[in-house]
C-alpha cells in the first residue's frame, strides 16, 4: 500500500492530533531559548501537515483551508500560553488548544458517510471560531509586545501588521462564504484594514490590559466582518433580523467594559 492511498478516519486523526497537542504543551513548559520555541512551533505545524495529508477529506473540503485555520489558531494560542501568568487561565487555554483542533477533525465526514452540503456548515463554522481565537491570541501578542517593549519596533508597525493580517483573514473568510470579489469586496478589504488600525490605536491609548484590548478588537472586528458579509451578499443586510443582534451585542460590550473590565 502506498502512502498516497492511506486514508485515516477523522476520529483517529483527531485522537492522534490530541497526542501531538499534549506533547507540545509539555515541551512548551520547558522552553529555555527562542530557537527552541521556534523549533517546537515548527514541529507542531509539520505534524499537522502530515496528519492532514494522510486524513480523509471529501472533494468539496480542501485540506489547505483546514491547515490554514489550524496555523492561525496555533500561533495565537501559543502566544496566549506564553503571556498568561495565572495558572487557571493557562490550564483553560491549554484545554482549548487541545479540544478545538480535535473537534475540527471530528466534524469531518468519514468515507462511510454520504457527504451533503449541510454537513460542511458546522465544520466551516468551527474553523471560523478556531481562526477567530487564533486572531485573538495574535492581537494579544501584539499588544503585549508593545506594553512590555519586547520588540525594538515602533508600535505603529505592530498595529499596522495586525490590521493587515486581520484584513487578510477577513478577505479569506468572506471568500469562504462564497462572496464574489467585485469592486465592493476590495473596498471593504481596504476599509476593514483602516478600521483595524484606528481601533487598535484607540485601544492602545486606553488604560486596558493587553488581554482585554485584544478581546475588544476581535469582538469589534467580528461585528464589522459580519455586517460586511451580509452587505456583500446579493440580498444585502436584512436589518429586521440583524438590528436586534447588533443592539444586544452593543449592550453586552458596554456591560463588559463597565462591570467586568478592570481599568488601569
Amino acid at each position: 500500500m502506498s502512502i498516497k492511498s492511506l486514508s485515516i478516519h477523522p476520529k483517529l486523526a483527531g485522537a492522534i492530533d490530541l497526542v501531538f497537542g499534549v506533547f507540545f504543551l509539555i515541551f512548551l513548559g520547558k522552553v529555555f531559548a527562542t530557537w527552541f520555541l521556534a523549533v517546537l512551533v515548527l514541529v507542531r505545524l509539520v505534524a499537522w501537515v502530515i496528519l492532514i495529508s494522510l486524513s480523509y477529506y471529501p472533494a468539496a473540503i480542501k485540506r489547505f483551508w483546514h491547515l490554514l485555520s489550524l496555523v492561525v489558531f496555533h500561533l495565537g494560542a501559543t502566544l496566549l500560553l506564553l503571556f498568561i501568568e495565572w495558572s487557571f487561565s493557562w490550564i483553560l487555554v491549554a484545554a482549548v488548544y487541545l479540544i478545538f483542533p480535535l473537534v475540527s477533525f471530528w466534524l469531518l465526514p468519514s468515507k462511510s458517510q454520504n457527504f451533503l452540503s449541510f454537513v460542511q456548515k458546522p465544520y466551516r463554522r468551527w474553523r471560523f471560531w478556531i481562526t477567530a481565537f487564533g486572531l485573538y491570541g495574535i492581537w494579544t501578542g501584539i499588544f503585549a509586545s508593545i506594553s512590555l517593549q519586547i520588540l525594538n519596533l515602533n508600535y505603529w508597525w505592530l498595529l499596522i501588521f495586525g490590521a493587515v493580517f486581520t484584513a487578510a483573514i477577513s478577505m479569506w473568510w468572506w471568500k469562504e462564504y462564497a462572496i464574489e470579489t467585485k469592486e465592493k469586496f476590495w473596498w471593504w478589504v481596504v476599509a476593514i484594514c483602516l478600521f483595524m488600525v484606528e481601533i487598535a490605536w484607540v485601544l492602545y491609548l486606553w488604560p486596558l490590559g493587553y488581554f482585554v484590548s485584544a478581546l475588544m478588537i476581535v469582538w469589534l472586528w467580528y461585528d464589522i466582518w459580519l455586517m460586511a458579509r451580509f452587505y456583500l451578499l446579493p440580498a444585502g443586510i436584512n436589518w429586521k433580523k440583524q438590528v436586534s443582534f447588533f443592539v444586544s451585542n452593543g449592550l453586552l460590550l458596554l456591560i463588559f467594559l463597565i462591570l467586568i473590565v478592570k481599568w488601569k
